[in-house]
């Protein structure tokens, strides 16, 4: 059995949420299959499942443990093109400030760089014994990230933000401010989930014994907690084989638990991994060139419950339609917003007025460069709404598991107007029940983003852009607003760090020492350096951050890649987040 690790809610389970969704139908409770405090659908669930366990708070969880993906991960030069123009696109924007987004109230935070766990965690029922724990790394410098660990995390980004595309939900890398993460009353309209991606094997062992991928509690995303009690869902990489499209499938399957999906599997298997061509999110679509959500349409599914129903049920809206789907609702190209449309269910379909054409149109429509959901239908329908012409591509993989065919255009000889282009999800091939039966796939989950090129009619072309350019460059990631003169919220500034030379021999390291700063409301409960490599002249060459560090410490041994003169800067976390970063050190050499 391939998958994930993960844990239900005490109060009714996996079982009674997927109940009251109306989807899961549970054969009788064995005579003795009785567990004290238990209800009756969670006793079922713990009958038939034989990965559910009780946890000792006395919840349901289950440990499903599998093997590592074979073959080592792609080396960074051998991403994909769409993967490596992603990741130019966005190279101006700091790995840790990518925003799928912004401005949502509801978030989907992907952490990378540590986490520290308050005293009432419920992680620490279940096995944890430290409230600071370790962030993911590929070359044993947790506290740096390389270029080629950031391209990893830039990529995983992309994907899952894909994967929640229809929702109005920010997929950010930047931690939110505090209380983001979690809904502190029935009123609270901001609020969201931690997905903790760690190399710290203490965690993975303490929580299932070191063989499981990830672990999630299920339908705790608009739970009215104190804190962030049922939180993080973890992904562990290092049984993912650390290759990114593995991470981002993780992630998108445990951010799917948190918001109350059970699995998707078949008689046979608790995961379906679905085909070469597609596979279930909450399944096990590893090697799936296109990942969607699902209502168990697939042959011989066991769960049939309503991803997209389910998931607006536990805090998630779905974003605003960007055009009608009739003659008088149809808008204009031009308001197309540079990151493009998205659609957003199954009925979606985005009509775009043109006039005045001469000549030929010349028509596409293209999804997400990075990890696309949506399989595109394009049409031309007359002023009254007919359809003059479509295209829908046959959809195919290619033999690195790049899918093809998702895209659609049109070329026809056109005049006068008034016309419309009608974008839609459609399925693999005719897109209809019967794709199923070719290896193929229905519309029911090709939802996502797309761009719209047109020539040939009056309103403009829309020209493509890059697949992030809802990514917004934040110059002031780490500037934090002055508070009034009576209040004092985040920590102030840390006094200049003092630096000095790693000691000769062994590894590359320079020694960084600082105070705690003056002011905070409440203890400091973390650091986080930004190392600088300097030329001679003292011109930044190359920076970098480090993870989340104690709020005890006073000091670390960073270790580093190469020689060179290096500096740094620190910034000091407490309970209500983030303050602004120290002045800069002097440099001092790495030996």
């Amino acid at each position: 059995m391939q998958h994930l690790l993960h844990a239900g809610t005490g109060l009714a389970g996996l079982a009674a949420l997927a109940l009251a969704a109306g989807v899961l139908t549970l054969p009788p409770a064995s005579a003795d299959s009785g567990v004290p405090g238990l209800t009756a659908a969670e006793q079922r669930l713990l009958a038939t499942d034989p990965s559910v366990e009780v946890a000792h708070d006395g919840t349901l969880y289950a440990v499903d443990e599998w093997a590592p993906p074979a073959g080592p991960a792609p080396a960074a030069e051998s991403l994909e093109p769409a993967v490596a123009e992603t990741i130019a696109a966005t190279a101006t924007v700091d790995t840790f400030a990518l925003h799928s987004r912004p401005g949502a109230a509801r978030t989907i935070y992907l952490d990378f760089d540590g986490v520290s766990l308050l005293p009432s965690n419920s992680w620490l029922l279940n096995g944890l014994s430290s409230l600071l724990l370790g962030g993911w790394s590929m070359d044993l410098l947790p506290l740096l990230f390389s270029d080629s660990e950031q391209a990893v995390i830039r990529e995983v980004w992309a994907r899952v933000a894909e994967d929640f595309a229809p929702w109005d939900v920010d997929v950010t890398t930047q931690e939110p401010l505090y209380g983001g993460l979690f809904r502190s009353s029935a009123s609270d309209p901001t609020y969201g989930a931690r997905v903790a991606f760690t190399s710290d094997s203490s965690v993975q062992t303490q929580l299932c014994g070191g063989g499981c991928g990830g672990i999630a509690w299920i339908g705790t995303y608009d739970e009215v907690v104190p804190g962030e009690l049922h939180s993080p869902a973890w992904v562990f990489p290092a049984s993912l084989g650390q290759r990114a499209k593995y991470m981002a499938d993780a992630a998108a399957h445990e951010a799917g638990h948190t918001l109350g999906l059970a699995h998707d599997g078949t008689a046979s298997s608790g995961y379906y991994a679905g085909s070469t061509l597609w596979g279930p999110i909450m399944g096990s679509p590893y090697n799936a060139a296109v990942t969607q959500w699902s209502r168990g349409d697939y042959p011989g599914a066991s769960n049939r419950e309503d991803d997209l129903a389910v998931i607006g049920a536990h805090g998630l809206p779905q974003r605003v339609d960007e055009a009608g789907s009739t003659p008088t609702t149809a808008a204009d190209l031009t308001t197309l917003p540079d990151e493009g449309g998205v659609i957003s269910n199954p009925s979606d379909s985005d009509w775009y007025a043109l006039t005045d054409c001469g000549g030929t149109l010349t028509a596409s429509v293209t999804p997400a460069a990075v990890g696309p959901n949506l399989d595109l239908v394009l049409e031309l329908r007359g002023p009254g709404g007919a359809v003059l012409a479509s295209s829908a591509p046959q959809s195919g993989r290619t033999s690195a598991g790049v899918p093809t065919g998702l895209g659609a255009s049109l070329t026809v000889p056109l005049s006068g107007g008034p016309y419309y282009l009608a974008v839609s999800g459609g399925g693999s091939g005719a897109g209809g029940a019967g794709a199923w039966s070719s290896g193929g796939y229905d519309g029911y989950g090709s939802l996502g983003r797309y761009q719209v090129q047109m020539a040939g009619c009056a309103g403009g072309v829309g020209v493509p852009v890059p697949p992030d350019s809802e990514v917004v460059p934040d110059q002031t990631a780490d500037a934090v607003p002055t508070p009034p003169a009576t209040t004092i919220s985040r920590p102030g500034a840390p006094q200049r760090p003092v630096v000095r030379a790693g000691a000769r021999g062994g590894r590359l390291t320079i020694g960084v020492r600082w105070t705690a700063p003056t002011s905070s409301a409440g203890p400091i409960t973390g650091y986080r350096l930004e190392v600088f490599r300097l030329d001679a002249h003292g011109r930044i060459l190359a920076r970098t951050r480090t993870g989340v560090l104690s709020g005890d410490a006073a000091g670390a041994d960073v270790r580093l890649p190469r020689t060179g003169r290096w500096a740094v800067r620190l910034k000091a976390r407490n309970a209500l987040g983030w303050g602004p970063y120290s002045p800069r050190s002097v440099a001092a050499k790495a030996r």
